[in-house]
């Protein structure tokens, strides 16, 4: 082996410390320019985002929490669990590359706004514009026109997955304009370590200057990720996610469980926004229901009620059936409240219930329950419905009693209501949609009840094919017209676990359901018990019991005098003879439905500017939340929501800009014609009960 000359020795040496005199200056230079960097952050963030600030002050970094400087002079960083550094030894080229290649092959989440069924038998305005729209739309996509192939400048949002360092985003941010841009980072200290790194301050004035909006999604995991995201979805509208630039930033675990979470629950974001026609049914039914006196749902004055008493929410699913002997047997011993048309069933299962629980609001819903149940039974058990019900259902029953839907235009009236007349709020049902035992559960779990079974509450079809209770009004058979009893809604091929292995059949509406039951479970996280019987979806947080392996109840207090007890304790009457219709606001909706048709009517030559009219509609419209006029932000949300997101969505598909300004131009005349259509019919219609059903 040749040995090195001593002159060569002596070079390597020299520039091994040449290399290290290099090294501790672009060390001394990061540090410098770090700490400053972020000193100028948190200053920023104490401005716009004081939670995040004092969560930054109140931060512990773990012992070796270092930051690397780069030969190229930038921070790099070794995350907790972790061996290698986030980027190589030169984050600005990796970055850069990673950001042009996500730009020329952008993944977009997407809607096919061309499903919606309308039926041509159904007149109510919204029905209507949907099924114009719904035709529009499939008129534009037979046209089969070229989709963006990259992501262009401007686009409605961004959902990025991994904040690492930060480098990333203000390049991306060079390049593109998000109205919303999210921000998901499950390391808070990762997040932490970037604040040395990138001009957080740069990126957050400039949004801010431009109209958009940054929201931080730190610590998201896949227990908070969604929900957090339905809540800002619920605070600003659901059209600042539908139509997203989805970016993945870093390729750990936790950030593609949080991807895949996103893809699989995308659906929750596309429907249940309400709608004109049920905004102001629901606004007459609560003013009819407040007129008849009917007692609403209030904190308890006493607490008499023994809560330890079980109760049976009774659903109208195929494990009613397998529980059929142990709820004869016990049914005494607990109190029974029956979801829906599960009433029937139990009626010719010969089981007395002691609540119906109703929520539906159309006058189709109330004949219906006429007809399958005795007017002689009614009167014998009590009600709990929505403040949204029909309000004629009431006059069938011993007593009525109402409790308050969130989100509703009526809710938020009944509150003014019991502020003015008792100095104190209403409670409102959380999770309280979209089915009749999301309702049950709801009233169950806030009254305290600590031990709940849910019978019959399957969200799908079981796998032996059945779908309902084998005594329930609808078909055995769907598919045999000639057979007794009506059709019930199909499963389209969407699975949920089930409590015992396997799978039950479902589809968006009982999948949403399903989630608002594990929300509400979740929502009270002590103090209650819920069994969930039977082989229908399994819950989360229930516990999943066989029919054949219950026990039989002790005996409880006297029940009728626990009955007693909830309707005294839990209701009161408002004692109102008429309501003031100067509360309603019609002058005022009229006002906002006039300037609204001014933004609609203002010319567009291009796609932003077409964008920027429908987020300043938008924005307009929710600036009356939170305020005395929040009805009326209710009122017209959701019909703005069903348009806007298909309109956004066209807005930021097509490449042909022509084709897609002419096909936008269609759809805001339909959306302009609705609005016209909603300001007309709102005087002379905001007391008429629903009349969807009658001939």
């Amino acid at each position: 082996m040749s040995q090195k000359s001593l002159e060569e020795q002596i070079q390597i040496i020299d520039e091994q410390l040449a290399n290290s005199i290099e090294h501790q200056a672009r060390e001394a230079k990061f540090a410098t320019e770090a700490n400053e960097r972020f000193a100028r952050n948190v200053t920023c963030f104490e401005e716009y985002y004081p939670d995040i600030a004092n969560a930054i002050k109140e931060f512990n970094v773990r012992e070796d929490f270092c930051l690397h400087v780069t030969s190229t002079g930038h921070g790099n960083f070794v995350p907790a669990n972790l061996s290698a550094p986030i980027y190589s030894d030169d984050p600005i080229g990796q970055v850069t590359q990673q950001v042009e290649h996500s730009i020329q092959h952008p993944m977009f989440s997407a809607t096919d706004y061309t499903a919606y069924q309308s039926d041509p038998n159904d007149t109510r305005i919204h029905v209507r514009y949907m099924g114009a729209m719904t035709k529009a739309l499939r008129k534009i996509k037979a046209k089969d026109k070229a989709h963006f192939a990259q992501l262009p400048e401007n686009f409605p949002s961004a959902m990025i997955f991994g904040i690492g360092l930060g480098y990333h985003v203000e390049l991306l941010l060079e390049k593109t304009t998000f109205d919303y841009c999210f921000l998901i980072e499950p390391d808070f200290e990762v997040f932490f370590a970037s604040l040395f790194c990138t001009n957080w301050y740069d990126i957050i004035k400039k949004v801010d200057e431009q109209g958009g909006s940054l929201f931080f999604q730190l610590g998201a995991n896949k227990d908070n990720f969604i929900k957090d995201l339905e809540v800002l979805a619920d605070n600003i509208g659901a059209f600042s996610v539908v139509r997203s630039f989805c970016y993945q930033h870093t390729p750990l675990p936790e950030i593609i469980e949080l991807i895949q979470q996103w893809s699989q629950q995308y659906f929750k974001f596309q429907f249940g926004h309400g709608f004109f026609n049920d905004a102001i049914t629901g606004l007459s039914h609560t003013v009819h229901l407040l007129e008849k006196n009917i007692p609403m749902l209030v904190q308890p004055k006493d607490k008499r009620l023994d809560l330890s008493t079980p109760v049976f929410i009774l659903g109208n699913g195929p494990s009613l059936d397998e529980a059929e002997a142990f709820i004869k047997e016990n049914c005494d011993r607990a109190i029974l409240m029956a979801a829906g048309t599960s009433i029937a069933s139990l009626y010719k299962k010969g089981i007395p219930v002691d609540f119906h629980v109703l929520v539906e609001r159309p006058y189709s819903n109330y004949k219906i329950f006429g007809d399958i149940f005795p007017a002689e039974e009614y009167k014998k058990t009590n009600l709990i419905g929505l403040n949204t019900l029909y309000p004629d259902n009431t006059d069938r029953y011993k007593w009525s009693g109402i409790a308050g839907k969130g989100n509703e235009a009526g809710t938020f009236l009944l509150e003014i209501l019991s502020q003015t007349q008792r100095n104190v709020g209403i409670p409102l049902m959380p999770y309280c949609n979209p089915v009749v035992a999301n309702a049950a559960l709801s009233f169950a779990m806030f009254t305290g009840f600590k031990n709940i079974y849910l019978f019959g509450i399957d969200n799908g079809n079981l796998l032996t094919g059945e779908h309902h209770s084998k005594d329930s009004i609808y078909r055995i058979n769907q598919d045999d017209e000639s057979e007794e009893g009506i059709a019930c809604l199909r499963m389209d091929g969407k699975y949920l676990p089930a409590n015992f292995g396997g799978q039950v059949e479902s589809n968006d509406l009982f999948m949403m359901a399903h989630s608002q039951l594990e929300k509400l479970i979740a929502h009270y996280p002590t103090g209650r018990n819920v069994y969930n019987i039977g082989n229908g979806a399994k819950l989360v947080g229930a516990h999943e019991v066989r029919a054949e392996e219950l026990l039989p109840l002790p005996t409880a207090r006297d029940k009728l005098e626990q009955i007693e007890f909830l309707k005294q304790d839990y209701f009161t009457q408002f004692d109102v003879e008429q309501y003031d219709d100067k509360l309603l606001g019609v002058d005022v909706f009229e006002d906002i439905c006039e300037h609204m048709l001014s933004l609609v009517n203002e010319p567009v030559t291009t796609r932003k500017q077409a964008s920027n009219i429908l987020l300043r509609q938008a924005r307009y419209i929710y600036s009356f939340r939170n305020t005395p006029l929040h009805h009326l932000h209710h009122m017209i949300k959701g019909a703005l929501l069903y348009y806007h997101c298909p309109m956004l969505s066209l807005l930021y598909t097509y490449e042909d800009d022509q084709f897609t300004l002419e096909s936008y131009s269609e759809l805001n005349e339909l959306w302009k014609g609705y609005i016209t259509e909603m300001k007309d019919f709102y005087r002379d219609n905001y007391r008429a009960k629903c009349d969807l059903g009658k001939e």
